[in-house]
């Protein structure tokens, strides 16, 4: 139904919107003549700009949310539908109205909605000119309005179509024949209506709030009739003048806006040519184009190579929210480039060399031993680093390090956050602890398992804030590349992103401990949700006001550099080719290490279940108890044991991947039989026999119970046991180089009812590698 609905809306909004385009080509019924040039082009960046960000961090439609909310009022009072349909629309039709109202009088809400009251001339295309975080907050507007009434999903599906058409009427550059206009301005709000709002004059702006209804504002004293107000000017009287119709300008509009803005007299009418001729366009010169075409060549060779390591990366940013706003780093870095900078600031002068090529060969080297070792963020972030390589063969060293802010970006696309997520969930434990501490709640802590009175919280991966901290980095860096030259700034600002962030996450945590001791009752799953859209509006509003309250660096005219006076070792015919030569280089040293070998990886199925020692220190095998088992999604298979022992049993699981490329990972040893929530993770050493063993042990809590599990696993290659998986990786690429047959595996073993011995593990972990490297004849 979901489906059916979003073709429905899409097919409502394609067709309106092309019709009236058409529409406003008929001079007959245009209300001015009006400019396409890059008034279109960001107006359509914004609706594009603003639908995807949307899209990335609220991926429901607020038809879908509607659809899965519970029954309403008026659902349970029996209501019939016709009269619900009735009372949705008015009551979003009211609340849009004063929403409005409110945008145009808060102060730091102004900044955001200004943008739509920017542009100079008014046709379709403004309907959708809302800054990206504008749309972000009204969605998450509509979502809480809909859930706090529970209204019904046909009535809202109707309101967000008929709303849709109507706003995109209500700016078309049409006007109506005199006497259609007065009848249907008496009930809906019309083109003529709505264009005295985008007037330039405070109190013509200041009046017909409505979206679709002319109702409310004849109501509440603010509807203006247009017949009798005629509009000069369309636009603000600031942010007017040629270069504020750029995209990158329109977006920092909320953040240039003082309340005492200074802002220089109109010059001429909104509907000259003389705007557009004024705005300079951005050059391509024959050098540009070869660079770009170099580059591109040489990023397609790396690709032919590498290309798992970007199919992986799509991957997480499509599966993991926190790596969503990776979509958006390529199309953000060729604004900068290609627009951005161009204006004031002259052409670019790239001066192909060989330098480049250097980096691509390390890169690659890096790219082959993270290969062998079955590192991905190695892989990764040698990937990226080779794409600078090309960026550098194609630009030459001096142009490239004036582009290196915005080419820096790049390694955002490695999705490597994880690694800072335990840091991220011990940060989370310590605030919870400390706040409760200065408020002195009763309260203790033990792992990752917190107790404020007599509520428990377990502190899992989702607690910790990952998304908003790289969310907030994310758009701390884009927004200080449009603000700033100065890698440093840049950087600072990505930097004091990811801490208000982290600021937001604390505060979200610490609502929901203080939330639930005041109502003295632990509050529901969909409860937390609610508090984490909160907590994110809240680390966007931070970084808004931090930006807010920024100056960038003033614009200055740079001339073009001429080519490095220095002679180039190379023919310039020659250097052209660097970028292909780069790649190249990449591809025949990667490709060398793919091409390796492998030697043929032993399935454990080879080790016959009498290989398996009957008694091990005291535990005894269970009879039948030997089981396989495939894992597809993760390319490898198990052997399970069971041993027991005084009516306690001991699990033990020995894991060996079916491919070379398959990882062994822990995840893999956690509880199946219901909703587990790891408690603790640590380490603990076992003695037997002189050798003394690292284990990495996770203790396990049963969520809503006191059920605990202990779970211990290490792994071994060849003569080699360790609890670090990198450790690991690094002794199995070397045995790959060397080609021997020895397979890496992890063994695991999973007690209930207290913690084991972890001496007797060692030598249980002994005795089943012993079996398993050398099974009996």
């Amino acid at each position: 139904m979901t489906a059916s609905f979003d073709a429905l809306y899409l097919a409502v909004f394609a067709s309106a919107a092309i019709a009236l385009v058409l529409f406003e080509r008929i001079g007959a019924w245009q209300r001015q003549p009006v400019q396409f040039a890059n008034r279109w082009t960001s107006n359509i960046g914004l609706f594009i700009s603003g639908s995807l960000l949307t899209t990335i961090f609220v991926p429901v439609g607020v038809y879908a949310f509607a659809l899965h909310q519970p029954p309403g009022l008026m659902t349970r009072l029996g209501v019939p539908m016709v009269a619900q349909m009735v009372v949705t629309f008015l009551l979003l039709d009211c609340w849009r109205y004063w929403e409005h109202r409110v945008y145009h009088r808060v102060p730091l809400l102004w900044r955001l909605h200004l943008v739509h009251h920017s542009d100079t001339q008014v046709d379709v295309t403004t309907s959708e000119r809302h800054h990206p975080l504008d749309a972000l907050l009204g969605t998450a507007v509509m979502f809480a309005l809909v859930s706090a009434f529970g209204l019904p999903a046909p009535a809202v599906g109707l309101y967000l179509l008929v709303a849709t058409v109507v706003a995109l009427y209500s700016h078309a550059n049409l006007r109506l024949p005199a006497s259609i206009g007065r009848v249907a301005a008496w009930f809906i709000v019309t083109a003529p209506v709505h264009a005295v709002h985008h007037s330039d004059l405070q109190s013509q702006t200041d009046s017909n709030f409505g979206s679709v209804l002319t109702l409310w504002d004849r109501f509440f004293g603010t509807y203006v009739d247009p017949a009798r107000s005629p509009v000069a000017n369309f636009g603000l009287r600031y942010f007017h003048q040629p270069r504020d119709t750029r995209f990158a300008r329109v977006l920092l509009q909320p953040f240039l806006f003082r309340r005492d803005i200074d802002y220089p007299a109109r010059l001429a009418d909104a509907g000259s040519d003389t705007e557009a001729a004024a705005i300079p366009a951005a050059a391509m010169t024959r050098a540009t184009r070869d660079a770009l075409l170099g580059a591109m060549a040489g990023c397609l060779l790396l690709c032919l190579v590498m290309w798992p390591t970007l199919v992986g990366m799509v991957r997480a940013w499509r599966s993991n929210e926190a790596y969503q706003y990776a979509w958006l780093i390529v199309p953000m870095i060729a604004y900068v480039i290609g627009w951005h900078r161009t204006p004031g600031r002259g052409p670019l002068v790239p001066e192909p060399g060989f330098e480049g090529v250097f980096v691509v060969i390390a890169a690659a080297a890096c790219w082959s031993a993270a290969t062998l070792m079955n590192i991905d963020a190695g892989r990764e972030f040698a990937f990226v680093l080779a794409l600078q390589g090309i960026a550098i063969s194609a630009l030459g060293w001096r142009c490239y390090r004036s582009l290196f802010p915005a080419l820096a970006l790049l390694f955002l696309m490695i999705p490597s956050g994880d690694l800072l997520q335990p840091a991220l969930r011990v940060l989370t434990v310590k605030a919870i602890d400390l706040s409760a501490a200065a408020a002195q709640l009763p309260h203790s802590v033990d792992g990752f398992v917190i107790f404020i009175g007599t509520h428990r919280y377990i502190v899992v991966d989702e607690c910790s804030g990952l998304a908003y901290v790289t969310l907030a980095g994310f758009l701390g860096y884009c927004f200080g590349l449009l603000l700033y030259r100065s890698f440093t700034k840049v950087a600072a600002l990505a930097l004091l992103g990811a801490l208000l962030g982290i600021v937001s996450n604390v505060l979200r945590v610490d609502a929901i401990v203080f939330i639930d001791w005041w109502r003295d009752s632990q509050m529901d799953l969909a409860a937390h949700g609610t508090l984490q859209w909160i907590a994110l509006f809240a680390t966007l509003g931070l970084l808004f006001y931090v930006l807010s309250r920024l100056d960038g660096d003033a614009p200055t005219a740079v001339a073009a550099r001429a080519p490095s006076p220095a002679a180039p070792a190379a023919p310039a015919a020659l250097r052209k080719f660097a970028p292909v030569f780069a790649g190249l280089s990449g591809l025949l040293i990667a490709g060398s290490a793919v091409a390796l070998p492998d030697a043929a990886m032993r399935s454990p199925h080879a080790t016959p279940t009498g290989a398996f020692p009957t008694a091990i220190v005291g535990w005894q095998l269970a009879n039948s108890a030997v089981a396989w088992s495939v894992d597809a999604g993760r390319d490898t298979e198990s052997i399970a044991l069971t041993y027991v022992r005084d009516g306690r049993e001991l699990h033990a699981l020995i894991v060996a991947p079916l491919s070379p490329t398959a990882k062994l990972r822990a995840s893999a040893l956690a509880p199946r039989d219901g909703t587990w929530r790891e408690k603790e993770i640590g380490r603990e050493a076992g003695c037997t026999a002189g050798r003394c063993i690292e284990f990495v042990h996770s203790t396990w809590l049963r969520d809503k119970g006191h059920e605990l599990r202990h779970v211990y696993h290490a792994y071994s290659i060849g003569g080699l046991v360790t609890d670090s998986t990198f450790t690991l990786r690094a002794a199995h690429g070397w045995h790959r180089l060397q080609g021997d047959g020895d397979n890496p595996r992890m063994f695991g073993f999973v007690v209930a009812d207290g913690a084991a011995n972890v001496d007797e593990l060692a030598a249980a972990l002994l005795a089943l590698r012993s079996a398993a490297d050398n099974p009996a004849p």
